[in-house]
């Protein structure tokens, strides 16, 4: 009996020296991870308009070339025709940065005569030095990221062609997973995967939609309260919206700010426009756009971003949702055949 204890134990010993190899090594080629699944995501989000085409009578390798093209054509297009629109407002910002600096520097200078009245101890300079050395870091982070893309060409080709493989192949992606799934668990992968395709690509499609939709409800409405440089707001809020719960929040900061900067009213206008704008969202757009998509425990969400971040910064940001979407389709199938 305590042979065969022992043997469990180093059974089970030797089965979490692995996992944790595996994770080890995962994490340390988290680049090429992160290729993949990138890959893996674009697959599966341009599978249902690949499908639809071959619906047509065309062939699959017809159907992914219009696609791709498309979607290519369509991004060079909506870089041509926002790309200097979005930078001539960032330049008129930088332009009036003193001014609002300036501005900036008599509101917090009564707010600190007001706070000292009361016993509290509010620096401003401190609070400047602050903000600064804030931006600068996040401004670092952004700059280091987007020149690693640009610097990583190599891994840019492999997520291209990697992605156009799994398109133009006959259940590409499902044969991807295979590869690492040994055959007596062959049946149950293609289940999964099948799922985690459906949802993820659900996912995708809805929070494209959503994104664009928030975006047009900020310029217009941003634009209509003539809050200056809208175009490039509405264009983070749209980005922000790939964040559940916590992105609406982020994006309505850099308006609230920059109307408070021009005027107070314009600011807590900005403020209350946010606030519907937010509700209409949550409450009519989002869940008729997004009726599809598996819903997460907002708590699961929340943590899933936070380890995203910590692990691959920006981008781990974008994959945490659907990496968890995927996950949860694995944790239900097990939960199931184990109630089963």
């Amino acid at each position: 009996m305590s042979d065969e204890r022992v043997a469990i134990g180093t059974n089970i010993a030797l089965r979490l020296a692995m996992v944790i190899a595996v994770a080890y090594f995962l994490y340390f080629v988290r680049d090429v991870v992160l290729v993949a699944l990138f890959a893996i995501l674009t697959a599966a989000a341009l599978s249902p308009a690949i499908n639809k085409l071959r619906e047509w009578r065309l062939s699959r390798a017809a159907a992914v070339i219009i696609v791709y093209a498309t979607l290519f054509l369509g991004g060079v297009a909506l870089l041509v025709i926002f790309l200097p629109l979005f930078f001539s407002e960032v330049k008129e910002f930088l332009h009036n940065w003193p001014e609002y600096v300036k501005r900036l520097d008599t509101f917090l200078s009564s707010l600190q005569a007001y706070l000292s009245t009361l016993g509290v101890d509010f620096q401003k300079d401190q609070f400047f030095q602050d903000i600064e050395s804030n931006i600068a870091g996040w401004l670092s982070n952004i700059l280091t990221t987007i020149l690693g893309l640009f610097q990583s060409f190599i891994h840019l080709i492999g997520f291209f062609f990697l992605a156009l493989y799994l398109s133009l192949e006959e259940k590409g992606i499902e044969k991807f997973f295979l590869l690492l799934t040994p055959k007596e668990y062959h049946a149950q992968a293609l289940s999964i995967v099948s799922r985690m395709q459906g949802k993820v690509s659900q996912w995708l499609v809805g929070q494209a939609l959503l994104m664009l939709i928030a975006f047009a409800i900020y310029y217009i409405g941003l634009t209509a309260l003539h809050v200056p440089y809208a175009l490039a707001i509405a264009f983070f809020g749209g980005i922000m919206e790939i964040l559940p719960y916590i992105g609406p929040v982020i994006a309505a900061i850099p308006a609230i700010v920059i109307g408070l900067l021009v005027s107070p009213v314009l600011g807590v206008s900005a403020l209350v426009f946010y606030i519907i704008a937010h509700q209409v969202e949550a409450h009519i757009i989002a869940p008729q756009v997004m009726k599809h998509s598996a819903g997460l425990n907002p708590v699961a969400l929340i943590i899933a971003i936070l380890l995203g971040a910590e692990l691959a910064g920006p981008l781990g940001i974008i994959l945490s949702v659907p990496i968890t979407m995927m996950l949860s389709v694995f944790v239900e199938d097990i939960l199931v055949k184990r109630q089963s």
